[in-house]
């Protein structure tokens, strides 16, 4: 698997376009299977993007996870955003609900 992905990054005839295009493409297909969703849940927590970061450590990570969101995610426009949001403050919402922690 890491041989493939460096075939393709490494690919002088892709453009970086078509590198980070296809990148999305990628981080979109494992983050949509049920293992994936969990993982970027974890991802984005440690990144600190659902608290506060009170140290300057925990700035820089809150902001990695937006570039992350934005750049390998596809999530880069008002719309899709909003969507996104959307859709993971619903689920997380309906998780909370269901395991009692909303109580």
């Amino acid at each position: 698997m890491i041989n493939a992905i460096k075939n393709w990054w490494n690919n002088k005839k892709l453009s970086d376009l078509e590198k980070n295009k296809m990148m999305v493409e990628t981080c979109c297909k494992v983050f949509a299977t049920d293992d994936g969703m969990i993982v970027l849940n974890m991802l984005l927590t440690d990144l600190r993007l659902f608290t506060d970061a009170p140290s300057e450590h925990e700035k820089h990570l809150n902001e990695y996870a937006k570039y992350f969101i934005r750049e390998r995610l596809g999530v880069n426009d008002a719309k899709t955003l909003t969507d996104f949001i959307a859709q993971t403050a619903s689920e997380t919402a309906f998780e909370t609900a269901v395991s009692g922690g909303g109580k």
